[in-house]
This record gives C-alpha cells, sequence and structure tokens, in this order.
C-alpha cells in the first residue's frame, strides 16, 4: 500500500486474509492436494473436536463464523471427494455428526504441515511482544465486532 493512501482498516484486513489464503492454497498445491483453504481449516477443525466430542454442521457455522449454505456448500464437496462422511446420531435422526474418513484423516496431516509452515512464517514477521501486541489488538477488534 501506498503511504500517501488513505488507510482502511477493513481494507487492509480483506487483503491480508486473501494473501494468507492464496499461501496455504499455493502449499497445499504445492504437496499435491486440490482444497481450498477453507476446506482445509474445515478438516482439521472436524479432525481436532471429534476426538473430544460430536462435531455437527452447527459447529463449523459457529467456529468459523460462516453461514450455514456456505458450510452446506462445503461439506457436500468435502462429503463428494471423500474427505468426510455425515452420519446419522441415535438421539435424534435429524442431526448427522461430522467424521473424516480414512482419506481426510491422511490429508489433515498434509493439511496441518501447510498451515504451521505458513503460521510459522507469518509469525516470523514480529517479535514475541509484538505478536502478542498484534493478537491483543485483533481479540480486542473482534470482540467489538462481536457485540
Amino acid at each position: 500500500m501506498q503511504e500517501t493512501e488513505e488507510k482502511y482498516l477493513g481494507k487492509m484486513v480483506r487483503i491480508l486474509s486473501n494473501l494468507i489464503r492464496r499461501k496455504i492454497e499455493n502449499e497445499l498445491n504445492q504437496s499435491g492436494i486440490e482444497i481450498t483453504s477453507s476446506q482445509a481449516r474445515i478438516i482439521s477443525f472436524v479432525y481436532r473436536q471429534s476426538k473430544l466430542r460430536n462435531i455437527y454442521q452447527k459447529d463449523i457455522e459457529e467456529e468459523f463464523d460462516i453461514r450455514r449454505s456456505t458450510v452446506t456448500n462445503t461439506l457436500q464437496l468435502l462429503e463428494k471427494d471423500g474427505y468426510i462422511q455425515r452420519v446419522s446420531v441415535n438421539e435424534d435422526a435429524r442431526l448427522k455428526k461430522i467424521l473424516l474418513t480414512d482419506k481426510g484423516i491422511e490429508i489433515y496431516e498434509i493439511v496441518r504441515n501447510c498451515i504451521t509452515k505458513v503460521e510459522e512464517e507469518l509469525n516470523s514477521v514480529y517479535s514475541k511482544d509484538e505478536l502478542n501486541d498484534l493478537f491483543f489488538l485483533l481479540d480486542k477488534l473482534y470482540a467489538y465486532l462481536n457485540k
């Protein structure tokens, strides 16, 4: 961004988000995995959280703060590609818990390595104190926008 240009926080956050998304997707593509960063994040979330509890579509909507229709489309693609399966729950036939398939678990390992690599690169830009300050400010902005 040019110094003389008026700066907008929302614009900068969107630009950074797009750049990070592209970087993760490039890492995944270099590993031979053709999934989006959104799909990768969902696979990672399901992997980690399903060890602790049943995961449902609503959990993904809340975790990533994305709309139901977006999650539905993403889950349909992940299911079609064989990464997840949706299984009915005995207590409520309308509910379907989301489980990773063996293929999904294999992909998770690759995804985890790619995301870890990108996160390490991003973190290397800042000192530990700067990172703490940045997260403090981002958390403050999140709390304001989420009220």
